[in-house]
């Protein structure tokens, strides 16, 4: 464990950094439009697009939430982690390009809900997305507060709310703009750090028993059928919740047009896959040294930081707090603007002028993250906590993205087929510990699994019945789609995109 002192004080510099470069990028851009506050929109390129998209995606949580995956439940559960987290990006080549020939002058997932269903879908979803998001928020607060604790022993309170009010600082004040060029900043920090510390880890581990202790608890079967389970929650759970995500949506907009838009989420895909695998092999093998023990809690939901601390050099846990502290920064600050965003493109759309809109949108950053800031220092389990927010994707996503296709779906329809799935898979969700009454082991799965599956599988047997019922029963009540681009416009005029 490093020194609290120098944690302290390590901890101060980066963010320091971080506020300054954020503050400075979005003084030069202080006179953006709402536009660019929200969207940005067609200027990113390529290399800019896969930099922001990975810098969203990956948060502190990925030092954290693998590991405890893999140490609970082993490396088939960790295939399922990095599909999941694949899945983003591959979900977004279908509804990303989708939404844009629909809504070429659009912003937000809610704002194609409340021209698509109607008034109270969107208050729904709208509500929905901020719920899901303050989990998010509140998630990612959580991890880096583990993160710091265990490498530093610096308090829980002191680290969510340094962070907390730096990235509203520079978020709230600079909007998308300002988190895309701090993504970029994070991005090249992150990865090269990242493959060191990977490379040093596997030469370190090579020289332990690590392995072949992890190989005899289990962990490296393929035959655990909990371990399956597992995996299709997180499949399900991680895709449909970031459906949701207003920062991924806005992303789909910010890049230069649609086959932009498909290599930055290929790319995404290339580094998604072996980082989310690679972080949740260190919850493996720090069971196999003995630094943690299966849903032994609470040293389980920190494996990675568990085997940090048995066999890692010293330099590598001052990497580990930089890694963090970057990855948490670029993951909360597209959350943060994200929903301020989101609530300012949709109350556009209700006649509010452009100065109330910014002044809102910063008023909002602010008041989502300080619950998630008080909350996160609690220290709760950050997989637990992402997973309550997955529940809800999982139930809403197929009668919310079905009207992307679909004529035919009414918004009556989204509310009915969200809500039962919402209050079946409540019925079988599992209690906090991670324990009880989980039986991930048994041959009929557990209740996590059928809390996520019967979610899914009931909200999209009721879409599909709606939808074929009102074909049969009502053929000329068909959404027009025209509707979507005649009706969303341009907030005001785009400044010029100059970095």
């Amino acid at each position: 464990m490093l020194d609290t002192t120098f944690g302290i004080v390590t901890l101060i510099i980066v963010c320091a950094v971080i506020l300054v470069l954020g503050l400075s990028y979005s003084w030069r851009r202080r006179d953006q439009s709402v536009e660019d506050y929200t969207v940005s929109r067609n200027h990113a390129s390529v290399n800019v697009g896969i930099a922001t998209l990975v810098a969203s995606m990956f948060g502190t949580w990925v030092l954290l939430s693998p590991g405890e995956s893999g140490a609970n439940f082993g490396i088939i559960s960790l295939v399922g982690y990095a599909i999941g987290m694949a899945g983003i990006p591959v979900l977004y080549m279908f509804v990303g390009p989708r939404i844009r020939r629909l809504m070429p002058n659009g912003h937000s997932l809610t704002e194609y809900v409340r021209h698509r269903f109607g008034i109270v879908p969107f208050v729904t979803i709208f509500l929905s997305i901020i719920f899901i998001m303050g989990i998010f928020i509140t998630a990612e607060l959580t991890a880096i507060t583990a993160a710091v604790s265990n490498l530093t022993d610096t308090p829980l309170w002191a680290t969510s709310l340094a962070v907390g009010i730096v990235v509203i600082a520079y978020t709230a004040y600079g909007g998308l703009r300002t988190s895309i060029y701090t993504d970029r900043i994070q991005f090249w920090v992150l990865i090269p750090i990242l493959l060191l510390l990977v490379v040093v880890a596997a030469v370190l581990l090579g020289r332990t028993d690590a392995w072949s202790e992890a190989n005899n608890a289990g962990l490296l079967s393929t035959s655990n059928s909990g371990s399956y389970f597992f995996a299709i929650v997180l499949i399900i759970g991680i895709v449909a919740s970031n459906a949701f995500h207003p920062g991924m949506w806005q992303r789909v907009y910010t890049v230069r047009d649609q086959q932009v838009l498909n290599r930055s989420l290929w790319g995404a895909v290339a580094i998604a896959i072996p980082l989310t695998f690679l972080m949740g092999m260190a919850g493996i093998a720090a069971v196999g040294n003995g630094s943690v023990e299966p849903f032994g809690y609470p040293d389980v939901a920190a494996a990675l930081f568990a085997l940090a601390a048995d066999v890692f050099p010293m330099w590598m846990h001052f990497l580990m707090l930089i890694c963090a502290l970057m990855l948490a920064m670029s993951t909360l600050d597209t959350l943060m603007n994200g929903i301020a965003s989101g609530v300012a493109a949709d109350m556009a759309g209700f006649g509010i002028g452009r100065s109330s809109l910014m002044v809102l949108a910063r008023v909002i950053t602010v008041v989502v993250a300080i619950p998630a800031i008080i909350v996160a220092s609690q220290g709760h389990s950050v997989l637990y906590v992402f997973l309550i927010a997955d529940l809800l994707g999982a139930a809403l996503v197929t009668p919310v993205l079905v009207g992307l296709y679909s004529r035919r779906m009414p918004g009556w329809g989204v509310l009915v087929a969200g809500g039962i799935g919402i209050i079946i898979g409540a019925l079988y969700y599992p209690k906090p510990d991670l324990l009880s009454p989980w039986a991930l082991t048994a041959p009929t799965g557990g209740q996590m699994f059928w809390a996520f599956a019967l979610a899914l599988v009931i909200s999209s047997v009721i879409t599909a019945v709606i939808i074929l019922t009102r074909r049969a029963a009502a053929p000329s009540q068909e959404f027009d789609f025209e509707l979507l681009d005649s009706s969303v416009t341009l907030i005001d005029s785009p400044t010029a995109a100059v970095d």
